[in-house]
């Protein structure tokens, strides 16, 4: 069954997300809030989904320009009308396209990826859902090629993964000259495994910067680095 479209209010802009598609979770939230844009102009969202990453970084800059790519006509279709209604349209373009087989005449500063990760995993009963989360679409392999082809010299890329898909991509990512400079594990509460890794990288190579984001504490609570990254975006956090 396809997920009901619904709509997830943010303090600046809002949008609606599910069916098409995978709805908005915790961990692409805390992704977004993660990224920190710097002074990048070009930014590239590859798999844009509903737009979340490209709103949540235009918050963040009024100076830079995302083109947000995505594959699947009827999820661009709902991330334009997003971007239309958003106070960043003048800074948010939507194309319908694939990374594998896109040209674009200028490279980016900044590219944002929240890929689909499950490569062994039975196929989703929804065709948008699926292409949202099997590999298969753009595999850990695809999307460092992309980011290799379309990233300045002195630009970052930003890729949410689990672990295992993760170390995946950055044994592509040696292959393509291309370097991990941050790494975060997002954990649920302490104790708790590792759920997803954010990766910030470059084509400079440098020792590799850790740390770990607890969403809840012990007590069950918003932990105090989630609430602190996510305070200019949650209406729960004042």
């Amino acid at each position: 069954m396809a997920e009901s479209r619904s709509i997830f209010q943010f303090k600046q802009f809002q949008l609606a997300h599910g069916n098409p598609g995978l709805k908005i979770s915790t961990e692409a939230c805390l992704f977004g809030a993660w990224i920190s844009p710097g002074n990048a102009q070009y930014g590239l969202d590859i798999g844009t989904g509903c737009g979340l990453l490209a709103h949540m970084l235009c918050q963040k800059s009024p100076i830079l320009r995302i083109e947000a790519l995505e594959i699947i006509p009827e999820v661009a279709e709902l991330a334009e009308q997003n971007a239309e209604k958003g106070p960043f349209k003048e800074q948010i373009k939507v194309i319908q396209g694939d990374i594998k087989s896109w040209t674009t005449n200028h490279p980016y500063d900044l590219i944002l990826c929240n890929p689909p990760f499950f490569t062994k995993h039975l196929a989703a009963s929804d065709s948008s859902k699926q292409a949202a989360i099997h590999a298969d679409y753009l595999s850990p392999e695809d999307l460092a090629f992309a980011i290799q082809q379309h990233l300045t010299d002195t630009g970052q890329f930003a890729v949410l993964y689990p672990p295992y898909e993760m170390g995946i991509f950055l044994q592509a990512l040696e292959k393509r000259g291309l370097f991990a400079n941050q790494i975060a594990d997002i954990i649920s509460k302490p104790g708790a495994k590792v759920l997803r890794q954010m990766l910030l990288g470059s084509r400079q190579k440098m020792e590799v910067s850790t740390e770990q984001i607890h969403i809840r504490d012990e007590m069950g609570n918003y932990h105090l680095d989630f609430q602190e990254l996510l305070k200019p975006y949650y209406l729960i956090f004042p």
